[in-house]
């Protein structure tokens, strides 16, 4: 039976519309109707009777309703619609037509909800799993991180020291277990090419505090302190050996050193860093006379210990050691009584990034409010435009409740389909994410789309669906679907314009503005931080300095022979074509030094006394200077002349010079014995260097002493020197050359500038910050330009006549153009202020990650506003041209 041609004939023949979403419901009932009747053993006859009698009425009732207009539609639904799971089959198939016939709307709108849905379930992923999921060890909730001071001051390195882990280790009542461990680089040769690696030295009873078991194979105990045995994590047994069972025993050498494989740790229980690919034993010595060691520290509270009584014991056990002098001047920088903070260990791994990432989270599930916001905002055009749709479905008996429930289904059809499409938008920037995460960003291996996340997007789309349903549904409750039919599609002069549905979408818009203005502060903000941390002075131009970590670990790599070959190594880089200077340091450039040293200088006062010195000893070539590009500002540079057998020399930096040599630095003079006991005498200041600033220039820079190689009688102690070339061009292929010509067994870490080391450092996360909430700042925009243009475009069209009388009483086309215009620029000016004001309020949440710009800075301020107008202006065009070329006549007759 052609239900649809029979139905459409009825109501054709009552002088009703007949309109085929409408047709096609009715048919749908029909046909629920007969096939109930037949199943219910009535006949064929009985079915084609019973549903010829409900169409009877269908017609008799939009018969009624369109002589007289002003009758109250009749409630009850249709027969057929009896059946629960029938009816929403049917409503369900009705949406999905619905949508078929418009794809431009159902692929814009899922698009649009899937934006925010993905970057909402994905960045809550990320928190979850960062900051709220539950750490993989054993009694995690236990687990804690100990810190010591002395006298208020933090040591330069390290966290804790062997005197105060030796200490309450032996005496302890509020922990189970104490821990240390320090990280260390390494070159893996033995089993295939010569790879560097992140590896961690821990004391035995790291894997007793966090309770872990070999994978495979067994872990070092206490007596193997000394042993050369390694565990391997997951992730280096797989990808070197295969996944080798029978990898216990072999033989692994780390810096040249033998080394045999008693076991394999599963990935998931890295620690302390998710980088570490192996573990070796770290002995803790006991602090005999002034050798004081730092390292980090974890511990195991005991059931029913506080984190407090804790702290106050490892304070008393510290205090119970002996005061080790100039060596706690040299690491701690002062001295005074020991004082041990004890933290979770969650908290400590976290605590950097916790309020980045709740603001970030915030700011994606604002734009997920856009995105949500602009879906009902589409929804509510559509409703309007399908009054007399309504109209007819109530007028043939459909109730309010089914309306509604037709209306849910339909957001509930899109909220499915943009969470489905959200979910792997999540998958895709979750992946992409932990790509750009930098190195040192906690708990990265934890980040996945896992249940939670499925589940959170579930939820997300359930709640944006019944938004997207509820919002036109609340329109058409306060609508009169009864006139809406009588009006034959026809709109009163002026009045869409000011219509409760316009006013509803443009507050919609309004709000829509506002929250992108926040989000373009915030962006902005942290923007121009990281740009202004990366054009931080810091006395060097870091982008035209190469530089290549070199390694000299091993048997066979005395003190002597690692000068030897940087010697050689730095003049045949400097012989090489494109490079104007080669050098190399003891430590990094671009990091505070890695070793201090503690010393004695006579008081700038006149009574002769002494004053303990704190600082940091750099081993360098003399074109150190020159290579980094630093300014000698008082005296000389260290020079190719000074060498074993001349006056030994040093150059100190301005903070040295300034806060221990008083007015004439070049007078001073200080003992050799920082390099240890074998170098004697004293070397002559003989020039004063301009400080470097490692991270900012608001970070003080810390007291340096510059020595030259060449003048040193006990060589290099450091294993790792750290090559700088200025040049032109490409400069890895030289530097790669020079090395393995002066010896094949070493490999130098990547060549790259010194700006390049920083961004995957210190500026890895604020630009990443700035990245995320620009880009979700950007898609705020964008979404919202989008919503700011479909208002328009629909006002234009519900305006068409209005503007037709406009122009025919002679309004010209910029005057329609301005009339447009001044609706959508309305609306966004008052919503830019609003945003700016909330803004002065949010941005006090991002105050201690800026960085060289406040918080209420003029500028941001003002070009915010700006890019926000001239988007919503560029929104505003078309519709308005679109306004000022239609025709009178045309408009007149719609």
């Amino acid at each position: 039976m052609d239900w649809n041609s029979r139905i459409r004939a009825e109501l054709n023949a009552a002088g009703a519309p007949a309109d085929e979403d409408v047709v096609e419901e009715l048919a749908q009932h029909a046909r629920a109707l007969y096939e109930q009747t037949r199943a219910d053993g009535g006949s064929h006859e009985d079915a084609d009777e019973r549903v010829a009698a409900e169409i009877a009425r269908w017609r008799l009732d939009a018969a009624s309703l369109r002589r007289n207009p002003r009758r109250a539609p009749v409630p009850e639904p249709p027969a057929a619609s009896s059946s629960g799971l029938a009816s929403l089959t049917q409503d369900v198939r009705y949406a999905c037509r619905l949508l078929r016939r418009q794809p431009g709307f159902a692929v814009l709108v899922v698009l649009t909800m899937a934006l925010g849905i993905g970057g909402t379930t994905a960045l809550f992923s990320v928190t979850y799993g960062v900051l709220m999921k539950p750490l993989p060890w054993q009694d995690a909730d236990r687990l804690v991180v100990l810190k010591e001071t002395r006298g208020g001051h933090a040591p330069r390195f390290g966290s804790f020291s062997n005197a105060a882990y030796l200490s309450w280790r032996d005496e302890a009542s509020t922990i189970e277990a104490i821990a240390g461990w320090v990280p260390q680089t390494v070159t893996l040769t033995g089993s295939g090419d010569p790879e560097r690696l992140r590896v961690t030295a821990v004391s035995a009873s790291m894997f007793r505090v966090l309770g872990i078991r070999p994978l495979i194979g067994s872990l070092f105990d206490d007596a193997d302190d000394r042993a050369p045995v390694v565990v391997l994590s997951e992730g280096l047994w797989r990808q070197r050996f295969g996944g080798d069972p029978n990898v216990l025993g072999r033989i692994v050498h780390f810096d040249g050193e033998p080394r045999s494989v008693i076991g394999v740790v599963a990935g998931a229980f890295a620690y302390p860093d998710p980088q570490s690919r192996a573990w070796i034993p770290f002995r803790i010595a006991p602090a005999t006379g002034n050798m004081l060691s730092m390292f980090e520290a974890v511990a195991k509270l005991r059931p029913g210990t506080t984190i407090e009584q804790a702290a106050a014991e490892g304070t008393a056990r510290g205090r119970l050691v002996a005061d080790t002098g100039m060596t706690t001047m040299a690491i701690f920088g002062g001295e005074g009584l020991v004082d041990v903070s004890v933290q979770p260990l969650g908290d400590a791994m976290t605590g950097e990034v916790r309020r980045p990432l709740i603001v970030l989270l915030v700011a994606v599930g604002l734009l997920l409010a856009i995105a949500t916001s602009n879906v009902a905002s589409l929804q509510l055009a559509r409703a309007t435009s399908r009054n007399r749709e309504f109209a007819i479905r109530t007028a043939l008996g459909a109730s309010a409740a089914r309306v509604l429930r037709q209306l849910l289904v339909e957001g509930l059809l899109l909220g499915i389909a943009g969470g489905a499409v959200g979910v792997g938008v999540a998958w895709l920037l979750l992946r992409e994410a932990i790509g750009i995460l930098p190195a040192d960003f906690p708990r990265v291996h934890d980040l996945a789309i896992d249940t939670r996340g499925a589940v959170f997007a579930v939820v997300t789309s359930a709640m944006a669906s019944v938004i997207v349903g509820l919002l036109p549904a609340f329109h058409l409750r306060r609508t009169n679907l009864v006139a809406s039919l009588a009006e034959e599609g026809t709109t009163a002069v002026g009045v869409s314009g000011r219509s409760r549905i316009a006013r509803q979408r443009l507050l919609i818009i309004g709000g829509q503005v506002a929250i992108a203005c926040v989000l373009l502060v915030g962006a902005s903000l942290l923007a121009r931080t990281f740009v202004e941390l990366l054009r931080a002075d810091r006395g060097y131009d870091p982008a035209v300095v190469a530089t290549a970590p070199l390694p000299m670990a091993g048997p066979g790599y005395t003190p002597e022979r690692r000068i030897a070959m940087l010697r050689d190594i730095i003049t045949r880089l400097g012989t090489s074509p494109g490079i104007r200077h080669a050098a190399f340091s003891s430590e990094a450039p671009w990091m505070p030094g890695g070793s201090t040293s503690a010393l004695t200088l006579p008081s700038r006062t006149a009574d002769g006394s002494t004053v303990p010195v704190q600082a940091s000893p750099r081993l360098v070539s003399p074109d150190y200077f020159a290579a980094l590009g630093l300014r000698i500002v008082l005296g000389r540079s260290l020079q190719e002349s000074d060498t074993a057998t001349s006056q030994p020399v040093v150059v100190v930096n301005e903070t040295f010079a300034r806060r221990y040599l008083g007015a004439a630095p070049l007078e001073a003079r200080i003992p050799m014995g920082v390099w240890g006991g074998a170098q004697e005498g004293f070397a002559a200041v003989v020039g004063v260097v301009e400080d470097v600033r490692y991270v900012r220039a608001s970070v003080p820079s810390l007291p340096e002493m510059y020595f030259s190689y060449r003048q040193l009688k006990v060589g290099m102690r450091s294993t790792t020197a750290t090559l700088l070339i200025r040049g032109d061009g490409e400069m890895a292929p030289a530097v790669r050359s020079a090395v393995r010509e002066v010896d094949a067994g070493l490999v130098p870490g990547a060549v790259m500038t010194i700006q390049d080391r920083l961004l995957l450092t210190s500026l890895a996360r604020p630009r990443l910050y700035a990245f995320l909430l620009g880009g979700f700042a950007a898609a705020a925009l964008m979404v919202t330009a989008v919503g700011l243009f479909g208002v328009l475009s629909y006002t234009v069209t519900q305006r068409t006549r209005e503007l037709g009388v406009r122009a025919a009483l002679g309004a010209r086309q910029r005057d329609l153009v301005a009339l447009v215009l001044r609706q959508g620029m309305g609306v966004c000016f008052a919503g830019a202020v609003s945003g700016l004001l909330v803004s002065r309020w949010a941005t006090r949440f991002i105050s201690t990650l800026l960085y060289g710009v406040s918080e209420r800075d003029w500028l941001t301020y003002a070009a915010v506003p700006a890019v926000l107008l001239a988007v919503a202006s560029l929104a505003c065009l078309a519709p308005a041209r679109r306004a000022a070329r239609l025709d009178p006549l045309r408009a007149l007759r719609s």
